[in-house]
């Protein structure tokens, strides 16, 4: 999967997206997806494999399970993945579960 594929995935899914960041205030639910870091495949100074930790983002007011099974098995169904527990954001007053996976 690519960058883009996973944004033709959340929309497609219903989800408002953004990589990074939104650029105005989007109210809840959305999916906002960042690269954690880098795990490439290096060999003599060069880079063979490019592997993306991608951490995404599901922030929410109101609890609910299908928009997480939706992620879990329409966006995420391919691929391996781990998630956090649920957080809740006082100062924003919202809730969140991260999903991290890798893509190329």
């Amino acid at each position: 999967m690519t960058l883009e594929e996973l944004k033709t995935r959340c929309e497609n899914a219903g989800f408002k997206y953004a990589y990074g960041r939104f650029k105005k205030t989007i109210e809840p639910p959305h999916l906002v997806a960042i690269i954690a870091d880098t795990n490439n495949f290096m060999a003599d100074n060069l880079v063979y494999l490019k592997d993306m930790p991608i951490q995404l983002d599901y922030t929410y007011i109101d609890k609910n399970i299908d928009e997480q099974n939706l992620i879990e098995n329409t966006i995420l169904g391919d691929l391996a993945w781990n998630k956090t527990e649920e957080t809740y954001l006082e100062d924003e007053q919202v809730w969140q579960v991260s999903y991290f996976f890798e893509i190329s």
